[in-house]
């Protein structure tokens, strides 16, 4: 017998109680290993578009939000607001004919005029109760209309737990004369600004001066269209080029969950600029519901039960 094997003999009662956090990274190692070769093995053979629905409370919220979507959309209808589906309620509408089965919210985007137009709906008609969101009071009961500024939410609910939600989205035409250098420009003026923190009033007030005195932005149709001020995309993403009139117009619908809803003219063109052509693969977030998660951190600190809606 060698010393090593004579080393190992002796050692070998004691190996698996001095080296023991070493022999459960070497596990988790091989473990990882294992799982993430069986992820990639479905991510090539399995087409995602092809996923069954969520199920549970997640897929109880989601068609609760389609009823609330396809209600809200129906008031709106008489005012003749052209308004389509965007964001991950496109994706899903075009991938899953549906919501993407972990997504939990709809998002609705219009050009400036016709989100102009819809804020004095939301501010007169009956059906809705509008909160003066720069004094940061009132939230959910019928209806309750709440400007962010990020977009604007129409809730309905008698409390955050249950509450129902649409988010709109203002986009902006850009004069045709206005480059690429200066719409970048004053798009990293408006992310600089947002960086500091403000009241909502600050930022509505630096939405409104700024549009006009930018001299970018175009009420009437131009050739290209952008994130507008108030949009979620224009300071939390990436710059991903210049949408096409013509790709969002004219209008056409889609099927969501069994129901009609308004699409961009080129929804396929609109994705692949957002989203790259990789839309149609598995993403890094998959699995995460993010209005559920977001209320779970609320419930979280106000000590509330949180919302179960793991699916296994």
């Amino acid at each position: 017998m060698s010393v090593k094997q004579l080393i190992i003999k002796c050692m070998g009662p004691l190996y698996p109680i001095l080296f023991k956090t070493k022999i459960r990274n070497r596990k988790l190692e091989k473990e990882v290993k294992n799982l993430t070769f069986q992820v990639n093995y479905l991510k090539h053979h399995c087409d995602i578009g092809l996923l069954k629905p969520a199920s549970g409370v997640l897929r109880e919220f989601q068609l609760a939000e389609v009823d609330f979507a396809d209600y809200i959309l129906g008031l709106l209808k008489p005012y003749g607001i052209q308004m389509y589906l965007e964001g991950g309620a496109l994706l899903g509408a075009k991938r899953h004919k549906g919501f993407i089965p972990w997504d939990d919210d709809i998002d609705v985007a219009m050009a400036r005029s016709d989100y102009n137009k819809l804020l004095d709906v939301l501010k007169t008609d009956t059906n809705f109760k509008w909160i003066d969101s720069s004094k940061k009071t009132g939230y959910y009961s019928e209806n309750i209309v709440v400007k962010t500024p990020h977009c604007m939410h129409v809730f309905n609910g008698t409390c955050l737990r249950d509450a129902r939600n649409l988010e709109f989205f203002p986009n902006d035409f850009l004069k045709e004369d206005v480059t690429e250098e200066q719409y970048l420009a004053f798009r990293e003026k408006v992310i600089t600004f947002m960086r500091v923190p403000h009241t909502w009033k600050e930022i509505f007030d630096f939405y409104e001066t700024n549009w006009k005195e930018s001299g970018i932005y175009s009420l009437e149709p131009t050739s290209r269209i952008v994130p507008g001020l108030g949009n979620w995309d224009l300071t939390m993403y990436g710059f991903h080029g210049f949408r096409n009139h013509d790709d969002v117009y004219p209008l056409t619908t889609i099927k969501f969950e069994g129901k009609e809803f308004p699409c961009p003219n080129k929804a396929e063109e609109i994705l692949n600029r957002e989203y790259g052509k990789s839309w149609r693969n598995y993403p890094n977030d998959i699995g995460i519901p993010h209005t559920l998660v977001d209320k779970n951190r609320y419930f979280e600190m106000t000590g509330e039960p949180l919302i179960d809606f793991k699916e296994f």
